[in-house]
């Protein structure tokens, strides 16, 4: 990102000024974290109304301070004077025009906030009692039309191969046996920011970033919810 940042100054001769004959511009700015300061340097001749065959030296100098914000990363930021041009407002009197251009600033980034989010327990319908009390028997009918009575505790099995299923596995079967997480992200809209951009630089859809945050009334600051997607 460039920025052009222009400067105006009256210069005061001692004696009348009949014409410029020469003009240079050189500068000692630089840059020290957001602050860049420095001076401009202006030096030439002119040639004077009394007696406009000779010519005299001029030089000043000019102070510069160019405060930058605090939003812009300016680690790889040049500094070079953009333009430059002069002219007579009266005998006295030169007015120099001077634009420095600030190249390759680029604004900090917020940092994105992750949060994570469990999701609810899901409700099995079970009545609350403890494990212990569940002494529960389960009633078979075999092929002689005998019943077998089998408590769960118990090694017994009926005509499968020995596979103890306990209540416990029974319970993990059914929720889970690992608590389940979604990944999301806040996200803090900027001036320069648009839907589209957003949803190429997250790789989500339109359709799955609407389902969490109001699409239409999006506005500077405004915070977006952005789901992870699965690489």
């Amino acid at each position: 990102m460039k920025k052009i940042i222009p400067f105006s100054k009256d210069l005061l001769f001692k004696t009348k000024i009949e014409e410029i004959t020469s003009i240079a511009l050189d500068n000692t700015l630089k840059l020290d974290d957001n602050l860049v300061s420095g001076e401009f340097l202006i030096n030439g001749t002119y040639k004077m109304i009394e007696n406009g065959e000779l010519e005299e030296a001029f030089h000043y100098s000019i102070p510069v301070d160019i405060t930058i914000d605090k939003k812009y990363d300016t680690s790889n930021c040049s500094i070079s004077i953009d333009d430059f041009s002069y002219e007579i407002i009266n005998e006295e009197s030169l007015k120099v025009n001077i634009s420095v251009m600030l190249d390759d600033l680029d604004i900090k980034e917020d940092p994105i906030e992750t949060i994570q989010v469990e999701l609810e327990d899901r409700e099995l319908g079970l009545e609350e009692k403890e494990l212990s009390d569940m002494n529960t028997s389960i009633v078979e009918e075999n092929s002689n039309n005998k019943t077998i009575n089998i408590d769960i505790d118990s090694d017994v099995s009926v005509n499968s191969p020995k596979t103890e299923v306990t209540l416990e596995e029974e319970l993990l079967k059914e929720i889970g046996s690992t608590p389940e997480y979604s990944i999301y992200r806040v996200y803090t809209m900027k001036e320069e920011d648009t839907i589209e951009g957003i949803l190429e630089k997250y790789g989500v859809t339109k359709e799955l970033l609407s389902d969490y945050n109001d699409l239409d009334n999006l506005t500077v600051g405004s915070k977006i919810i952005i789901p992870s997607v699965d690489e």
